[in-house]
Formats: structure tokens, sequence, C-alpha cells
């Protein structure tokens, strides 16, 4: 069998090396280029990583810094409230001494102003057992341990019986869970969220509160329901924030602690509280979530 002429031309067979040497070329100045691409990439993601190291660290610092912080300010405000107490009850007793002997000394102006003293003394003290529950709240060990929340509003129901009974409100609560949980934060939150429902209640309507819960996935979901005034949307985070008032003391009586108590004592269970319009009606929905904690070995 004889070749083809052709396959054996010098000049083709350079032009087909040269044409494989410049294939050859390119491919090397790809591969070259694409490697240097590769090694800039790697440098980049080894300055982020070491940036998202620095950062992450700063956060940890922030962390543990703010709960060191929060921790010496739920120390101060406990310490300072109790200590605060015993001068508040001396002004407050020498004040009604006062009134007491000298009523028919004193003209009428200086009478309202021991008056103004009275009230004044009062107020402030019942702002610093405000602030001792609320450091209480956070410096009291938790005992999780099997909790029927049924009996838990019954029970707040019962300690609230003069109030709800004197508002004609009602407590609707049915088909609530059993959850692992403290015994005595979940009472303190039901009864700060029912008793808000008869103070913040609307004029000439009985207060009508609706309880429910249900486990979602991995955590349960409680929803505290009124018919009363309502939270502004504006204002649904900041009446979680402590001393935080909507409305004068005229119109309203308290000292703005009960709602953050209810944030502290959910946030200690891991989970979150949410204020919410109410379905279909004026009032309010406390939306509570927390995690489904595993039974104890």
């Amino acid at each position: 069998m004889s070749q083809d002429p052709a396959e054996l031309d010098p000049a083709l067979l350079l032009r087909e090396l040269a044409r494989e040497k410049f294939a050859r070329r390119a491919a090397e100045d790809l591969l070259e280029q694409k490697s240097l691409q590769l090694y800039q990439r790697n440098l980049e993601l080894e300055r982020e990583i070491a940036t998202r190291r620095d950062t992450e660290a700063a956060l940890r610092d922030q962390a543990a810094a703010l709960v060191r912080s929060n921790s010496d300010l739920e120390q101060f405000a406990y310490v300072a409230s109790h200590d605060l107490q015993a001068p508040l009850r001396t002004i407050s007793g020498f004040s009604q001494l006062l009134v007491r002997r000298n009523a028919a000394l004193l003209d009428a102006e200086s009478q309202e102003f021991l008056r103004f003293i009275d009230d004044g003394t009062k107020r402030l003290h019942t702002l610093i057992q405000d602030l001792l529950a609320f450091s209480r709240v956070s410096r009291s060990t938790l005992t999780p341990a099997a909790v029927k929340l049924q009996d838990v509003v019954t029970a707040v129901c019962d300690q609230l019986r003069l109030s709800l009974q004197a508002a004609s409100a009602v407590v609707d609560a049915a088909g609530l869970p059993e959850v692992l949980a403290d015994n005595t934060q979940m009472s303190l939150l039901f009864q700060n969220l029912i008793d808000n429902a008869v103070k913040f209640r609307r004029k000439d309507v009985a207060p009508q509160v609706r309880i429910r819960g249900e486990r979602e996935d991995s955590h349960w979901h409680l929803v505290v329901e009124d018919n009363g005034i309502g939270i502004p949307a504006e204002h649904a985070e900041r009446v979680f924030t402590i001393f935080q008032r909507l409305h004068r003391e005229t119109e309203y009586a308290g000292t703005g602690i009960g709602l953050p108590i209810c944030k502290k004592i959910v946030e200690r269970r891991g989970g979150t509280i949410e204020a919410a319009a109410a379905v279909g009606h004026p009032g309010t929905a406390f939306h509570i979530r927390f995690p489904v904690l595993p039974p104890p070995q």
C-alpha cells in the first residue's frame, strides 16, 4: 500500500507542528492565567477567613462583655433597690408623722406639700419593688420540670380573682400543653400578661383573654390574646423595654415593668415574645415561642 505524498511534505509537517506548538502555548498561557486567578482567589479567601475570625472573636468578646455588663447592672439594681427601701421608709414615716402631729398647725399649702411627699414616696416604693422583681427574674435559679400550663393559668386566675371579678373579665384557656419549664417563672409570665389585659382594657368593654398553645416542630407557640386598647405597631418593641410607658400614670397605673419581666422570662427559656394586633377585633396578641426541651435523663 502506497503512502500519500502529502503526508510526507516537510512544509506541511512544519505547519502542523507550528499549530500544535501554538495551541500548546495557548493552553499553557490559559493554565497559567487560571492558576494565577486561583492563587489570587485563595489569597482573598484567606484574608476573608482571617477577617471573619477576627470579627467572630470581637463579637464573642462583645457578647461576653455584654453579659458581664448586664450581670453587673442587675446586681447594682438589686443592691440599690434593696438599700433604697430603708431611707424611703424613713421619709414616708416622718412625713406621715408630721401630718398627724401638726395637722392643726399647718396651713392648707403645707399639708398639700406633705401629701406630695407622701404620694412621691409611694410611687418610688412601687418603682423599687418592681425593679427588685425584675432583678430577681434574672438572679433566680431555674429548675425546669414538667409544667402543665393549664394548671398554671388556673392558679394565676385564682390569684387574680378579685381584680378579674371587679372588671368582669373572662379568661378562656383550653388545651394548653405540658412543657418542660420553671413553674414559678411560667406563673409570673401569665400573671403579668393577664393582669395587663385587665389593666389596659377599653372603656365599658369587659376584658376577654384567650390563651392557646401548640407545638410547632421543635418549638412551643403560645398566644395570649386580649380585646383591650391594643399596642400601636410602631411601639410593639418599645413596650418590652424596662420603664417605657405609652400612657400617663393618670390614665393607667404602673411602672412599665410587666412586659420587660415577661421578655426576660421567655429569653431565659431560650425563646422570644412579640406583640401584634389581635385578629378580627381590637386588642393585642402576644406570641411566645420557646424551644421544646428534651426530658431530663
